[in-house]
C-alpha cells in the first residue's frame, strides 16, 4: 500500500519538496517479502549522536534483525528492480490511464468524489454498504478490491499490465452500476444475495 513510487515519485514527501529529516523505509524497501527496515537521518540530526557511548553521544541501538543478510539482499534487489525496469517511468501511463478510467465514474449517482494520488485511488460511495457491497460485486468480476467506511480503495499493483488495468477499471465501473441499480431498484441486496 505504502511501498515505493505508490504515489507516482519514490517517496511521498516529494509532492511536497522537502528533504526530511528523519525517513524510514519498510516495505517498500524489500517489496514486503522479509523483515527489514532502515532509518535514515539528516546530518544535523545524525551529529548529536556522532561519538562514543563513553561520551555519552552514540546511540546504543540494536535487534535481531540487524543487517540481516537475505533481507539486505532484497532490499538492493528491489532497488535494482526499481532502477533497471524503470518502475517510476513506466507508471505514467497506467496512472493516466486509471485517472480517464476514474474520471466517467463520477458521473454515477452513488459516487460523491474521486480521489486519486498516483497510483492509489478512492471511490467514495453515498452510504458505507455500498462500498462494501461493490468490493463484494467485483469480486465476481475478477477485481479484488476493498471498502474504508463508504469509499472502495482501488490500489493496482505496480507491476499491473495495461491489459488488466482495463479490465479493473471496467469491473469496478460494472460493480459499481450494478449495486447501485439492485438499491434503487429492487431494494437492498446483503453480501449473500449478491455473491450468490
Amino acid at each position: 500500500m505504502t511501498g515505493f513510487g505508490r504515489t507516482e515519485r519514490m517517496f511521498a514527501s516529494e509532492h511536497e519538496g522537502v528533504i526530511p529529516d528523519i525517513l524510514v523505509l519498510g516495505k517498500g524497501l524489500i517489496g514486503r517479502y522479509l523483515p527489514l527496515a532502515i532509518t535514515v537521518i539528516s546530518e544535523k540530526l545524525f551529529s548529536a549522536f556522532d561519538g562514543s557511548v563513553a561520551d555519552g553521544k552514540a546511540l546504543a541501538y540494536g535487534h535481531s534483525y540487524t543487517g540481516n543478510a537475505l533481507g539486505c539482499a532484497a532490499a538492493k534487489a528491489s532497488l535494482e528492480l526499481f532502477e533497471n525496469e524503470r518502475v517510476l517511468e513506466a507508471l505514467e501511463p497506467k496512472i493516466r490511464y486509471l485517472s480517464s478510467a476514474l474520471a466517467g465514474l463520477k458521473e454515477v449517482p452513488c459516487v460523491s468524489e474521486v480521489r486519486q494520488c498516483g497510483f492509489i485511488a478512492g471511490i467514495e460511495t453515498s452510504r458505507a454498504e455500498m462500498a462494501a457491497a461493490t468490493c463484494i460485486e467485483a469480486r465476481r468480476h475478477g477485481l479484488l478490491t476493498r471498502p474504508i467506511w463508504n469509499v472502495v480503495v482501488l490500489m493496482p499493483p505496480l507491476c499491473i499490465t495495461m491489459a488488466q488495468l482495463r479490465k479493473a477499471g471496467e469491473a469496478l465501473r460494472t460493480s459499481i452500476i450494478e449495486v447501485w441499480r439492485w438499491t434503487n431498484n429492487s431494494g437492498r441486496k446483503d453480501a449473500e444475495e449478491i455473491t450468490a
